[in-house]
């Protein structure tokens, strides 16, 4: 039958779609990422501004306790913590030595840990078994003698006496496993730096803490640990580039570090002065174990804003794709039409032009041999039925070559329909009875499905079986060893489609493009009209023909007409 026109190019290849899609996928996920990392930098700076208004507090109260244990004497209601700190202390060392005897050695180390001037150990008599760096002075004061006769199992004289540095201060207790006495002795200087230590770390904890925060710190000029929440990090000193640098820095700082454990620390440290010189750290370090699940809905929030936004994306410039595409094959179409129909008024208005001139001689030759047959006949029978033959030769191709330019002629002007009310089914019914016998002939057989129920259309009923006569015909011609002719009617929407479908050997790509040329044709007596002018009947009802075909396949014709023009 006919062949499929080559399909319009999309303007918009898919592939540069999957590139767009990428290019948004990118954007999107950049996007996302710096959305976090903006949201994750915003929540850091939500906790520096706490752990400034908290650095501030700190600051004002270790600054009032620093000053006011420069300018007196007095304890300021830290008597209870410094003994208990310091009965701890020896406990602490009497555990130990029930553990494994405490060598001098050992007595130095402790000594030197705890900074204190000296520690003792004494029999249930009195008598001195250890001590480093000497002996306290306790068995001075008649300490010894309250302990051994158990009037007293603890001794303390470390208050109300000035903290200059050549006052002692003393505390005893008696052993609890084995008879015995421990003593230990500090100087007026390290009464002072034990209750500096004390002081700070009542300074940081007199404000109830949220969860989050892993330490609070408080380090002197040295980097020694004056404060803590870890009371065992006391007295240790901690430095490094960072805390050296903040330590000479007036401004808040701020660092991300692995603690021994692999922890991930947001810190926040501040220097604060004594007598306008760099005096200490104020540090609080906070958990991002508290930031981890916030992130973690962030980032899946993002990840679904992300996939929101690209699936909208890509539907959108899938959907601009698709119309632009349907835009460009309906231009293409329209633009193959327009073609068509200047080809179509070219082509009328030179066959009008040598119509006109060859009609007239035509006439005359037709005339002339009808005379002749009629006025000449030889009279011998043999001579008689040769001339005859010859003379309705004559006249047969005469006729031909008349309907050739009638049919030049109907290109020439454009179709005067008559419309009328008709039913489909029974043009489609009348069309099968006309080419049945033809078809029988070729083992050809003809298949019509008709809808029930379709509307009846306005068309020229007459016009309209020219143009299907046209479309039978070459479905028949393609099918040399015979096959199925299948002719379906059905309604769709507004319109209702004529379909023909042969099962012929279809047409190759080469020849799609020429189908509706004038005067194309693959058959030895074909004029090659007969589709331009099915075209233009269909298009005068306002309808549409599409041609789709494969090599081997067939081809099928789908005319589309309007229920009402």
């Amino acid at each position: 039958m006919f062949g499929n026109r080559k399909r319009t190019r999309s303007g918009f290849s898919p592939i540069y779609l999957m590139i767009f899609s990428g290019i948004i996928l990118v954007i999107l996920i950049i996007n996302g990422l710096l959305e976090i990392n903006r949201t994750q930098k915003g929540f850091y700076l939500l906790l520096e501004r706490e752990a400034t208004v908290l650095i501030q507090h700190f600051e004002q109260n270790i600054q009032e306790a620093l000053t006011s244990l420069q300018s007196s004497q007095h304890f300021f209601g830290l008597e209870e913590s410094i003994a208990e700190y310091l009965l701890e202390v020896l406990h602490r060392a009497d555990q130990i030595d029930q553990e494994k005897p405490l060598s001098l050695s050992d007595l130095q180390s402790l000594v030197h840990q705890y900074s204190f001037t000296s520690i003792g150990f004494y029999d249930s008599k009195g008598n001195l078994l250890r001590a480093w760096p000497s002996a306290p002075s306790i068995e001075k004061r008649g300490f010894l003698e309250e302990i051994m006769k158990k009037n007293r199992s603890v001794v303390i004289d470390l208050f109300g006496k000035p903290l200059t540095d050549g006052e002692r201060f003393t505390i005893a207790i008696g052993r609890q496993r084995t008879p015995g006495i421990m003593a230990l002795e500090l100087s007026g200087e390290q009464m002072k730096r034990l209750l500096r230590h004390f002081a700070v770390q009542r300074a940081i904890s007199d404000l109830g803490l949220r969860e989050g925060i892993l330490f609070i710190s408080v380090q002197d000029a040295n980097l020694l640990t004056l404060a803590h929440m870890d009371p065992a990090l006391i007295g240790q000193v901690e430095e490094g580039p960072f805390l050296r640098s903040a330590l000479q820095s007036k401004k808040i700082l701020s660092r991300f570090y692995r603690h021994g454990n692999g922890e991930k620390i947001f810190e926040v440290v501040k220097s604060f002065p004594v007598n306008d010189q760099p005096g200490g750290l104020i540090r609080i370090g906070y958990s991002s174990g508290e930031i981890h699940p916030l992130l973690s809905r962030i980032k899946k929030s993002v990840a679904l804003s992300v996939f929101f936004f690209l699936i909208l994306g890509v539907s959108a410039t899938t959907l601009v794709w698709v119309n632009q595409n349907r835009h460009l094959r309906k231009m293409k179409e329209m633009e193959d039409r327009i073609r068509l129909a200047e080809r179509l008024s070219s082509l009328g208005h030179l066959a009008a032009g040598v119509a006109h001139e060859i009609r007239n001689p035509l006439n005359a030759m037709g005339m002339g041999l009808q005379r002749l047959r009629r006025e000449f006949l030889p009279q011998e029978e043999l001579k008689r039925q040769e001339y005859l033959s010859f003379a309705d030769l004559i006249l047969k191709e005469v006729r031909r070559v008349n309907e050739i330019i009638e049919q030049f002629l109907t290109l020439s002007r454009p179709s005067q329909l008559k419309l009328k009310d008709a039913s489909l089914g029974d043009l489609l019914n009348n069309l099968v009875a006309l080419f049945q016998e033809e078809a029988n002939s070729q083992n050809i057989t003809l298949r019509l499905e008709v809808e029930p129920g379709l509307p009846p259309l306005r068309i020229d009923g007459e016009k309209l079986t020219q143009a299907w006569i046209n479309i039978m015909k070459n479905g028949m011609q393609a099918m040399e060893k015979g096959g199925i002719l299948r002719i379906e009617a059905h309604s769709s929407k507004d319109r209702v489609e004529v379909v023909f479908s042969d099962s012929g050997s279809g047409i190759s790509e080469d020849r799609m493009d020429k189908i509706f040329d004038y005067y194309y044709t693959t058959k030895e007596k074909g004029v090659g009209l007969g589709l331009p002018i099915a075209h233009g009947i269909i298009e005068a009802h306002g309808g549409r023909l599409k041609i789709e075909s494969k090599v081997g396949s067939g081809t099928k014709v789908t005319i589309t007409l309007p229920i009402k023009i």
